[in-house]
């Protein structure tokens, strides 16, 4: 029978479709819904620089030098982290890099997967049609740079990657803000062909920078001591996004939480098509008030009435948007260091200023945290350390634990400084460790406490030190 003498609903024909795609190349070619290549053309034209010049943001040098440094690889470049991190700033600056060095501006595609005018069933066959017209419109001749951004929305996109990897079709650089979905298809199709840089928002280092602060060096941590202690203590509680700590406090507050609501519900409820708004937010703010206090999901579950696999479920969701991390005590048994309590951290000071309930403790908690993301950012293995005492940080080199870490407000006090030292002890004795650190607010002298070196620094100099110059 002919499809011309069939009157139905798009809707019904649209369904038609899908169900038989795989199967029927004719249904497939006589219906398309693609999108119009003028009207693609319009849009990605939007996102791209070919006509007009490239912004420069600002410079995150140690980043630029290492997706340089990848490009030369030819493997695909990922850059993966939480939202508003500045992954696709970092890759308009590169393209200004690339463009100063001699590359013609319509060798660049930039793609904008958030961008709701290319539809909500985003996935590799719409990625084909997008390189066809910029081929037809802008460039056919040359091999582009090609820029996914945000491209967890993207169904099979790993798939298509792979074919332009191996055909060699492209130079890719991929974002993405996911870290399940991309390290599920990284682990599959594209083994073995990238490689990934962890973005993180802002290091202490970078803060100075944007706020037009000098670079300290020797001279300058002296006579300026007042000054870094000062921006240190503004980076503690507005956090590092980029275009949050520019604001007014007011204005940050209210960004932060638009950051807060976009995650919640971009990324988890409507990605994982969830009903219950309120338990997810719940839990979130449940683990922000509880940054570095061990816990388990049976306190989680009692405490706001939900069943453990929701809550395991909805913990997940949170750690897949780069919002929260955890890290367990440390075992020599993989098996008991799983089954050992656990802490939670989170990505950023400003979700804890802004979201968080707040408590009289906050200032300690607060550096406890971001001395957790400076690890992360120096790409340490972390833990923490629990036996009769407690240690906040112990890091894993190779197959040894390398280091023992305690964070505190200050040591003044008799009961917290032998606290503070005893968990440090312990920790040194129990992994054959010569020395020990103990982070705070402004001390800084070092000290002998059983044959042990112990060093006492100000976490903002700790910051400063060289290895913290480091992606």
């Amino acid at each position: 029978m002919g499809f011309q003498n069939v009157s139905v609903n798009r809707n019904i024909l649209l369904l038609f479709v899908s169900v038989y795609r795989k199967n029927s190349i004719f249904v497939e070619s006589f219906f398309d819904f693609s999108m119009d290549k003028n009207k693609l053309f319009g849009i990605l034209n939007d996102w791209n620089y070919w006509d007009k010049p490239v912004p420069k943001f600002f410079p995150r040098s140690l980043y630029q030098e290492k997706i340089n440094q990848y490009l030369s690889t030819g493997e695909i470049i990922v850059l993966k982290g939480i939202r508003r991190a500045g992954k696709s700033t970092l890759l308009i600056n590169h393209i200004r890099h690339l463009t100063e060095n001699g590359i013609d501006k319509k060798e660049f595609l930039f793609v904008n997967f958030e961008d709701p005018r290319l539809g909500d069933e985003l996935d590799s066959e719409l990625l084909e049609q997008i390189l066809e017209t910029y081929k037809e419109f802008v460039n056919h001749e040359v091999k582009p740079h090609i820029f996914l951004d945000e491209v967890q929305n993207v169904h099979q996109w790993e798939k298509w990657v792979l074919t332009g990897y191996e055909l060699d079709r492209g130079h890719f650089y991929v974002t993405g803000s996911s870290s399940k979905l991309l390290s599920r298809e990284f682990g599959t199709a594209l083994s073995g062909r990238f490689l990934a840089i962890n973005v993180f928002p802002l290091g202490f280092a970078e803060y100075l920078l944007f706020k037009d602060l000098p670079a300290p060096d020797k001279a300058l941590l002296i006579t300026q001591k007042i000054l870094y202690k000062k921006s240190f203590n503004d980076y503690l509680t507005a956090g590092g996004f980029p275009k949050a700590v520019s604001l007014e406090d007011d204005l940050r507050r209210q960004e932060m939480i638009m950051y807060y609501e976009t995650i919640i519900l971009k990324d988890i409820v409507a990605r994982y098509n969830l009903k219950n708004f309120d338990s997810v937010k719940k839990v979130a703010l449940f683990l922000l008030s509880n940054i570095g206090k061990p816990f388990n999901l049976n306190k989680v579950k009692t405490t706001l009435q939900l069943s453990y696999d929701l809550a395991d479920k909805y913990f997940e969701y949170l750690k897949d948007t780069f919002l929260l991390f955890e890290i367990h005590g440390y075992d020599h048994s993989l098996n008991k260091q799983f089954a050992n309590r656990r802490k939670v951290y989170c990505i950023d000071n400003g979700f804890l200023t802004n979201i968080s309930f707040r408590i009289s403790e906050d200032y300690g908690r607060y550096l406890e945290n971001i001395v957790f993301v400076e690890l992360m950012r120096r790409e340490k293995e972390v833990y923490f350390h629990q036996g009769q005492k407690e240690c906040d940080f112990v890091i894993k080199e190779s197959l040894l634990i390398t280091q023992a870490i305690q964070v505190c407000r200050s040591l003044k006090d008799e009961k917290t400084r032998q606290r503070e030292i005893d968990g440090l002890l312990e920790a040194i004795k129990t992994y054959n460790l010569s020395d020990g650190l103990i982070l705070t607010e402004d001390e800084d002298f070092e000290t002998e406490v059983e044959g042990f070196n112990i060093v006492v620094l100000p976490v903002w100099k700790w910051f400063l030190q060289p290895e913290s110059q480091t992606v």
